[in-house]
């Protein structure tokens, strides 16, 4: 369609249309901060953040590619609210514009301090913090393992104080960079090689800074490696009001590394001291207990039982006469009162009425006998008329009885098997005949069967 003026308008295809929007978008806003709440949050697959930025009355979608958030402090969560840089693009396959964010930071907290307090509380739902996980630290190590920057002050601190307190300790040092890219790595395997060498405790130390020099000692890799460290852990970082979370996971927290090292082995001469004056308490105590004892025995050395034994015995043979009388006295008592129940018992047992009641009881006995043999005369009658018609029975039934009653019985000469029909038999098969008294061979000569009135050869 023309217009007025013969002018043909442009006509753009989408993809073209959405292209241009973009490279306009990119170029009208390439570097803007935005403020707003996080919601929709969608991590795919570990890599590039999906999330809507919104105020009280619009949101915008947003993207945080892997390269810009890999290095992050702090995890973003819904409902955070955020202070985001980046540029507006178009996503040309939907033509939805969305923010690219390259860095972005809460408001209202630091991100280190976000960070610190989100670390600190999925580790304490680990477990991380728990006192029975926490190993004791030995009272004099025979060898203590330091992790630490070689060229500060830390390292001088503690080998003074050690010296002050115990000199011949034995210090084993692994270097570690305590600040920078790579120094939580450093730490970690400083604590495995100190353990690996077999030291008795290992001490990690640095001194004072700020929350970002402190932050190697803040991460998870740290706390993971001092939590699975199977010798004890000392952590000394920063000053007395500094908390890393190493400090929270190591089995003893050292508010300076000083105080570490105060912690770590006892002090000589205090020790020395406290033994001497243990040792008198104990003489004094032991020198008591002897005295002590010295007048109890005296006081038993006196008494009538060691100078004359036998009075015990006396003793005891009085407290058994008195028993023995009167266990006597007891069963004569039991004895009397049984010759008295006999005595009102003997006038009631009369002979005549006993011999009475047996003569009685046998006579009963002898006519039980009788009836009883008679009801088994009877029953064995009965029996024996059952087993003679039995007998009759099976007698009539006896296939001897039968032969001796004229007749015959016919076998297949071949087997014994009982012909029992004509039908059975075939022209010039050789038969057995038995009778009553023997039995004979022939062979037949023709077969007539009757069937329905009618003779079949």
């Amino acid at each position: 369609m023309l217009d007025e003026n013969n002018i043909k308008p442009k006509i753009y295809t989408v993809s073209e249309l959405n292209f241009e929007l973009r490279q306009k978008l990119e170029t009208g806003f390439p570097d803007i901060w935005l403020e707003g709440e996080v919601s929709n949050f969608y991590f795919h697959n570990q890599k590039h953040m999906y999330f809507d930025l919104k105020d009280e009355n619009s949101k915008i979608r947003s993207v945080l590619f892997q390269q810009n958030n890999r290095n992050m402090s702090f995890r973003i969560e819904e409902g955070l609210h955020v202070l985001a840089r980046g540029y507006l693009s178009v996503y040309e396959k939907r033509g939805e514009y969305q923010f690219i964010v390259q860095d972005i930071r809460p408001v209202g907290v630091g991100s280190l301090i976000m960070a610190f307090q989100q670390l600190k509380e999925k580790l304490e739902k680990l477990g991380y913090f728990e006192p029975g996980h926490k190993k004791k630290i030995p009272l004099l190590p025979e060898k203590i393992g330091l992790a630490t920057s070689i060229g500060g002050a830390v390292l001088r601190d503690i080998i003074s104080v050690l010296r002050r307190r115990f000199a011949g300790f034995n210090l084993i040092i692994k270097h570690v960079n305590v600040q920078g890219p790579g120094s939580s790595h450093d730490i970690c395997q400083a604590i495995r090689d100190l353990s690996e060498f077999g030291v008795d405790v290992v001490i990690i130390a640095r001194g004072g800074g700020s929350l970002e020099d402190l932050w190697a000692f803040n991460t998870e890799e740290v706390a993971t490696g001092i939590y699975n460290c199977r010798t004890p852990v000392i952590s000394a970082v920063g000053h007395q009001t500094d908390y890393t979370i190493a400090d929270f996971v190591a089995d003893c927290r050292a508010a300076t590394p000083s105080v570490a090292a105060e912690i770590v082995i006892i002090n000589r001469e205090e020790t020395a001291k406290s033994l001497i004056k243990i040792n008198a308490r104990m003489k004094e105590l032991l020198e008591g207990k002897i005295r002590q004892s010295g007048k109890k025995l005296l006081y038993l050395i006196d008494r009538k039982v060691f100078k004359k034994p036998a009075t015990i015995l006396d003793r005891y043979r009085i407290v058994a006469d008195d028993i023995g009388f009167r266990v006597i006295q007891i069963y004569g008592r039991v004895v009397e009162r049984k010759k008295h129940k006999l005595a009102k018992i003997l006038p009631l047992i009369d002979r005549k009425v006993i011999s009475g009641r047996i003569i009685s009881g046998k006579m009963r006995i002898k006519n039980m006998n009788i009836r009883v043999l008679s009801n088994i005369s009877h029953i064995a009658g009965k029996k024996k008329n059952k087993i003679e018609i039995l007998l009759q029975r099976l007698d009539n039934n006896n296939p001897a009885a039968i032969l001796n009653r004229g007749f015959t019985v016919i076998y297949e000469d071949s087997r014994d098997k009982v012909i029992s029909s004509v039908k059975h038999m075939k022209p010039d098969q050789v038969i057995r005949i038995i009778a009553r008294d023997g039995s004979a061979r022939a062979r037949i000569l023709d077969r007539i069967i009757k069937m329905k009135g009618r003779a079949i050869r």
